[in-house]
């Protein structure tokens, strides 16, 4: 049988004919435009939107490759220098950075960082007179915990931030320290694999900090291929979402780590974590942008005096 494709293709080569060309003289389809995607971390779990979806083609219509930045590398300097169109970072870090940047996708729906209890705890107010464990006086950590102390009415005098560089799950474990800044798919599922009862308490009821997505400049925020990309990701997550074993296998291809039984669980668990982030209100994963939360954060953050204007 000859299919309808065949045809197509023959009467293709005889208007070729016709006109006095030959086939060799079509012009060749454009190239995918080319998209360089920040990851500002280590390869890890977290990004394995990322390593699926370029495993089973999810980016469409646009040639991905993604990066991972090195330890002390500028969150946004390859973007500054165009070596970068796009970075997966944290939007209130992008607005700190004082650059102008524009989040198009926000991966995760809920903010990650939140106030770690040891033992039992209800509410914020619970701060009170106890000492709160941050890797410093910068980033999402600060930021979350500097909300959270607006959220319950408290300013320093009212309990100690002290800070302790990245040492929050030992610091939490050993009591060295009554509650942290913690991301809920990092810290928390740590400090529940070795068995330390803790609670967890969000910053805000209302979004006051905006979590990871994806940034970019002005110029390119409206460019077909960004759009593509913010596509591409949305698609990945929800296939990952349908199939989480197929995600693991991707991320140990980045990950040679995985392999070790322990590391696999952990993975596994952080994964369960990460894909609740991702998940708006409803329920559904999205990776839309919500704007009355970025002013509240603009707001918030210049109020705090992180930034100015």
């Amino acid at each position: 049988m000859i299919s309808r494709r065949h045809l197509l293709a023959a009467g293709g080569l005889t208007a070729l004919v016709a006109a006095g060309c030959s086939p060799a003289d079509e012009p060749a389809p454009s190239p995918d435009p080319a998209v360089t995607v920040g990851l500002t971390y280590i390869p890890n779990v977290q990004f394995c939107a990322f390593y699926l979806g370029l495993k089973e083609g999810l980016f469409e219509d646009v040639d991905v490759t993604i990066r991972h930045h090195g330890e002390q590398e500028d969150l946004f300097g390859a973007l500054a220098r165009d070596q970068e169109q796009l970075v997966y970072a944290s939007s209130d870090e992008a607005v700190v950075a004082g650059q102008e940047l524009v989040t198009v996708a926000t991966s995760y729906q809920r903010y990650p960082v939140e106030v770690l209890f040891l033992g039992q705890a209800g509410d914020l107010s619970e701060l009170r007179g106890k000492t709160l464990g941050i890797p410093g006086r910068f980033g999402s950590s600060y930021y979350a915990a500097l909300a959270a102390m607006e959220s319950a009415g408290l300013t320093e005098d009212d309990l100690t931030l002290q800070e302790i560089g990245y040492t929050q799950v030992s610091a939490m474990a050993t009591g060295k320290v009554d509650a942290i800044m913690g991301f809920t798919n990092n810290e928390l599922v740590q400090l529940e694999m070795m068995g330390v009862e803790v609670s967890k308490v969000p910053i805000s009821e209302e979004p006051m900090l905006v979590g990871p997505g994806l940034i970019t400049t002005p110029d390119r925020a409206d460019e077909p291929a960004v759009a593509a990309v913010v596509a591409g990701l949305l698609a990945a997550e929800r296939r990952v979402v349908e199939d989480p074993a197929a995600a693991i296998e991707a991320t140990k291809e980045h990950v040679p780590a995985l392999a070790d039984p322990a590391q696999l669980e952990m993975a596994q668990r952080v994964l369960e974590a990460t894909i609740e982030l991702w998940r708006d209100p409803s329920g559904e994963v999205s990776v839309d942008v919500d704007p009355a939360a970025m002013r509240r954060m603009e707001e918030f953050l210049t109020g705090a005096g992180i930034v100015s204007g």
